[in-house]
């Protein structure tokens, strides 16, 4: 593994259990995180993200299962660890923050006692290391009364803050954050945002940021990754993602957010619902919405390749698509 790359995932294959039989969402899917950068995961609903996130942090549930794949951290695979080994890791060198803070937090415990809880859980003593704590919160700016408080007494953003302050008390080299401001108000999540990209970089920590919303990745994200139907179809620094589009849904999903400057293209939009997970379907999944799609898309699935390899796309069709587009 290079020395800078900090998560190898290799090859994984996730799926679910139902009534109806198992459906595969992430199949052979590979990703390489460098170190000391923020990731960002984008695509609609149901693109598979969050299944993704919870495969790597070893945290999906039943009907959930990991079929295959590695999880290579640190020289070290997540998937294969013994759960001891496991939970020595989790929190003290990569952890997770999840979706809605309340789901984390314990609804009838106060504050301090539940970062006592984490303290005990690693073998340290908590009264001892008091200072350990009021310090994260400080730095997550929220003042040390915080800890005297129940969940419930606090609002949306302030709990939110709690769980990310409980995700960095060991400063992992690592962190996943699972759509971490939905639901909060706009201002609220421009402050979150804005504190975490300065957590990073202070603490050169490497982060995976997951969200449906595009617009947030373009302010805090290094390199982007779109997924759609549970694969990667676009991976490139933000400026490349952002100025230079290689696949259709990540040029379609640009031009639904609001942008100074930006030109609209008549008659293209992003239509129909998202990732259906065609089994044994041999075609680009994206082929079903994408207004450049021809015959030839339904009948090949497109590797993911690139030209100066740094910058990847998932699509037979480019650059015609591009080209098309300018004379149209």
């Amino acid at each position: 593994m290079q020395s800078d790359i900090i998560l190898d995932v290799k090859d994984l294959t996730v799926g679910y259990d139902s009534e109806n039989g198992y459906t595969t969402i992430i199949k052979d899917f590979n990703l390489r995180v460098r170190k000391g950068i923020i990731l960002g995961i984008a695509g609609e609903s149901g693109s598979g993200k969050s299944t993704l996130a919870q495969a790597i942090y070893r945290s999906l549930k039943y009907p959930g299962q990991i079929l295959s794949g590695e999880v290579m951290f640190q020289g070290q695979n997540i998937l294969s660890m013994a759960p001891e080994d496991l939970r020595r890791i989790r929190a003290t060198k990569f952890s997770f923050i999840p979706q809605a803070a309340m789901n984390a937090l314990n609804p009838v415990k106060r504050i301090r006692y539940q970062f006592y809880d984490l303290m005990i859980a690693h073998g340290l003593q908590p009264e001892t290391n008091d200072d350990m704590i009021v310090s994260t919160i400080n730095m997550v700016r929220l003042k040390d009364t915080v800890l005297d408080s129940f969940p419930h007494e606090l609002s949306g953003g302030m709990r939110q803050r709690v769980v990310i302050a409980m995700s960095l008390l060991f400063k992992p080299d690592l962190v996943i954050l699972d759509e971490p401001t939905t639901g909060l108000d706009v201002l609220v999540e421009h402050d979150i945002l804005k504190d975490l990209k300065a957590i990073q970089r202070q603490r050169s920590l490497t982060m995976i940021f997951i969200t449906h919303d595009l617009s947030i990745l373009y302010e805090i994200a290094d390199e982007i990754a779109m997924m759609y139907a549970g694969e990667i179809v676009e991976l490139g620094t933000r400026d490349d993602m952002l100025s230079d589009p290689q696949h259709p849904y990540n040029f379609l999903l640009l031009k639904n957010i609001p942008r100074i400057g930006s030109k609209r293209v008549p008659g293209l939009r992003l239509l129909g619902n998202p990732s259906n997970y065609r089994e044994g379907f041999a075609g680009c999944q994206f082929s079903t919405r994408c207004p450049f799609s021809q015959t030839l898309c339904e009948e090949s699935h497109p590797d993911l390749v690139s030209d100066d390899g740094s910058h990847f796309r998932r699509c037979i069709r480019y650059p015609a698509w591009r080209v098309s587009i300018k004379q149209a």
